[in-house]
């Protein structure tokens, strides 16, 4: 995990705001489906067999509902910073971040275009996101 997810969840951690357990519920079901996923794709390509997948996470129950409830919480947290800011994305950053998609999958920006919509107007969420965290860490630093 690098220093801008430590600092986000460090300030995911002391922000105030209520977590509903049906929020914390669904995130456990859905990381508990995806190691289950993992599991099997292991013992299918020939890596760690998992006999028993059940008790390893039942072994691992309390660090699953940590890291669900922490994924729902940022979630929440993410939201009350977008209602309460008024962040936008500019056309150029939608952009700028098309290209960098593009050089990172060694892609033109067409191909990027016909994924994200020609407005790339898919790729605006994303970079919301991103600019509240960068609000957010800033506000940590201050």
């Amino acid at each position: 995990m690098d220093a801008r997810e430590q600092a986000w969840r460090a300030f995911v951690a002391q922000y105030q705001i209520d977590v509903p357990e049906h929020l914390v519920e669904n995130e456990l079901n859905y990381i508990t489906l995806e190691m289950r996923h993992r599991m099997q794709y292991d013992a299918l390509t020939g890596g760690r067999p998992h006999p028993f997948a059940q008790a390893e996470l039942d072994a691992q129950a309390d660090e699953l509902r940590q890291a669900a409830y922490l994924e729902a919480k940022s979630d929440l947290v993410l939201k009350e910073i977008l209602s309460r800011h008024d962040i936008s994305v500019t056309r150029q950053e939608l952009e700028d971040e098309a290209l960098a998609i593009a050089r990172r999958q060694n892609a033109t920006l067409d191909m990027i275009r016909t994924f994200f919509g020609e407005d790339l107007s898919m790729l605006e969420r994303d970079i919301k996101e991103r600019k509240a965290i960068d609000w957010a860490l800033a506000q940590a630093q201050s």
